[in-house]
């Protein structure tokens, strides 16, 4: 689980430079692993205990975590500038633990993948869909079905220009599908949106789905067609968000 502070802050000035976003938005630092399927069960150990470390040692910065369906185990953590890129991770555990003992948690992930990557991405507040707030952790939903539109990066600003199209028709029509919408940056090697959309499972997902698609009807069709111009290719990141595996601090 490590880092390249360099990359991200290149990437908060592009981020931070493009026109459309605003103050609202919240900027997110990812870590991936590619976990061996044999492996899930010791990364799974691995990994509450270093949720319960943070619990246990009270630190101030926290994280979730979202399994895919196809191994990846994805940490997801806020950050709000270069301030937070260059922070200590767990420094009161490490504290506690000592360098060499701190160290040995990160040397035991790395005996479960051979390849990993960071990067941040950007929530869109004003272009998600969430009517009484925005909630990346809804409770009692830890299904997501995360839709992510790849495109060439001089459309960036048409496709945000379709999304407004698409939360207007949304909220006109009254839908029950609520969803946030993620721009990619520096650290991705291509460009690309992500729509999330959290459920209670995969079967209520799909009902809520197809409801969806009734409501929009004609309207939302006709919007999809306008957006598929730009989009290049489609992919689905399917999985569980993992509360047991994520650390949340206490609210002061």
């Amino acid at each position: 689980m490590k880092t390249t502070n360099k990359i991200f802050k290149a990437l908060l000035i592009l981020v931070l430079s493009t026109s459309f976003l605003s103050a609202q938005n919240q900027f997110y630092r990812i870590h991936v692993d590619h976990v061996y399927p044999s492996s899930s069960k010791a990364y799974e150990n691995i990994s509450k205990s270093l949720a319960s470390h943070a619990k246990e040692n009270q630190e101030e910065e926290g994280w979730n975590v979202l399994w895919t369906n196809d191994n990846r185990v994805i940490s997801i953590a806020p950050v709000s500038g270069w301030e937070d890129l260059g922070k200590e991770f767990m420094p009161k555990t490490r504290a506690k633990l000592g360098d060499d003992k701190f160290a040995g948690i990160f040397e035991e992930f790395d005996k479960h993948y051979d390849h990993h990557n960071d990067y941040i991405i950007t929530l869109i507040s004003n272009l998600s869909y969430m009517p009484n707030g925005i909630n990346t952790m809804p409770e009692g939903k830890n299904y997501r079905n995360n839709l992510v539109m790849y495109h060439r990066a001089r459309d960036r600003q048409k496709i945000a220009e379709i999304a407004e199209k698409f939360k207007d028709l949304y909220t006109k029509k009254g839908s029950k599908l609520h969803y946030r919408v993620y721009f990619s940056g520096f650290g991705n090697e291509e460009s690309y949106v992500m729509v999330a959309r959290a459920a209670e499972s995969a079967l209520e997902f799909e009902k809520q789905a197809e409801a969806n698609r009734q409501l929009l009807g004609e309207e939302g069709m006709k919007l999809w067609n306008e957006l598929s111009q730009y989009i290049t290719k489609l992919e689905h990141t399917v999985g569980n968000m993992q509360p047991e595996l994520s650390y949340s601090p206490a609210k002061k």
